[in-house]
């Protein structure tokens, strides 16, 4: 009891939410409150914490059944995997409001995969609860601009989700000929006034890395990790946001190391090598002289010891990231000149090459360079 009586006391502490959504349902006062709260975040995209609110109804209210849709629905309706059937299988209908039970029909309806019994089940509850915000909202499918906006508009103490997708619709440019991020900002910052859970904030995100303001990107995803930020969903845009606000340093920063890691290969550094390197993912590596791939080890360093570089330089070098700012790609070109065993013949050496590169914890790692050679150069000997 001791532990109920605290949880309850810190989720009544949170400004819960304007937002009914259920018009009759069978818990008691503080547990509506709660579920009320849940379905926000489910509406949201905030499934976790839907969950722990709705078990908090729960707790609260033994008989407040409605909390275990809330569960069920935030779960897989995936029949191969997914637990939503089980879940739903499990609740006392019994225990359900009308209102409730047109949900629950509903999300058995999904669980079946059948587009046009869905639509059948739908046109029967929405014509009965017509004022029900929730029953409304479930009936806006795929990606209705349309839809969100009637919703908005008959429902806007409920619309914190409907504005988010709103959002969207002006990003996209599905509300007019162009984007219109001013609109869309507008719409976000709505949502943000109604319900202030991180998702909203990763949407913001979003909008500003489509405008390409990744600065702007990043501060607003930093608010919603803070949110919760121990293992939070957020956590990996973040990263991207920040790596594409500093582009410009990164792509340097791997210059200087691919320069780096190939003057450790040149001085037979080792130790040098390995911190560019990776225990988990092996460089793998395709020499100029065209012979067969391989992976590149502390043996590696013994091959081609008679050749004596008389110069060596990369030049041209270019970065391009992969979209999520993981991994980069480089491409860059080397010139010089050397001498194998004991021929004193200078040989011009000109190749083209190209080196992948992605990032760790322990930060930036190569795990695969090629080299051919170009321009009527050479590239270093078979072996």
């Amino acid at each position: 009891m001791k532990n109920l009586i605290t949880i309850l006391l810190i989720i009544t502490s949170f400004n819960m939410s304007s937002q009914k959504w259920i018009n009759d349902s069978n818990c008691d006062a503080q547990s509506y409150e709660i579920l009320n709260e849940a379905i926000t975040h489910l509406a949201n995209i905030e499934q976790l914490t839907a969950v722990g609110m709705a078990k908090a109804a729960k707790m609260s209210d033994s008989g407040c059944e409605c909390a275990n849709l809330v569960i069920a629905a935030a779960a897989s309706g995936n029949a191969n995997w997914g637990s939503r059937k089980e879940k739903l299988a499990e609740i006392n209908t019994q225990l359900l409001s009308s209102e409730e039970k047109a949900w629950y029909d509903l999300l058995v309806e999904t669980t079946k995969g059948e587009e046009n019994s869905w639509d059948d089940v739908y046109s029967e509850k929405i014509e009965k609860f017509s004022e029900s915000p929730l029953i409304n909202w479930v009936g806006i499918r795929g990606f209705n601009w349309d839809g969100y906006m009637a919703f908005s508009k008959k429902f806007p103490e409920n619309s914190s989700s409907a504005y988010n997708m709103i959002a969207y619709g002006y990003a996209y440019g599905e509300y007019g000929e162009e984007p219109d991020y001013e609109a869309a900002y507008e719409a976000i910052d709505k949502s943000i006034a109604l319900h202030g859970g991180p998702n909203a904030l990763d949407s913001k995100s979003e909008i500003a890395a489509m405008e390409g303001d990744y600065q702007k990107a990043f501060t607003n995803q930093l608010k919603a990790v803070d949110y919760a930020f121990f293992a939070s969903p957020y956590q990996t845009k973040l990263v991207t946001y920040w790596r594409s606000a500093n582009e410009g340093d990164l792509a340097d920063n791997l210059k200087e190391a691919q320069r780096n890691v190939q003057k450790a290969i040149m001085d037979r550094n080792y130790d040098e090598f390995q911190k560019y390197v990776s225990e988990d993912m092996k460089l793998i590596s395709g020499d100029s002289n065209l012979q067969d791939f391989y992976e590149f080890s502390e043996e590696s360093f013994s091959r081609n010891s008679s050749v004596s570089w008389e110069s060596f330089n990369l030049r041209d070098i270019d970065v391009n990231f992969s979209p999520d700012m993981s991994m980069a790609i480089l491409t860059f070109y080397a010139e010089g000149s050397y001498t194998n065993g004991d021929s004193e013949n200078m040989i011009e050496y000109s190749t083209r090459a190209s080196s992948v590169w992605i990032a760790t914890d322990s930060g930036w790692k190569t795990v695969h360079t090629n080299w051919a050679p170009y321009g009527g150069g050479s590239g270093i000997p078979k072996i």
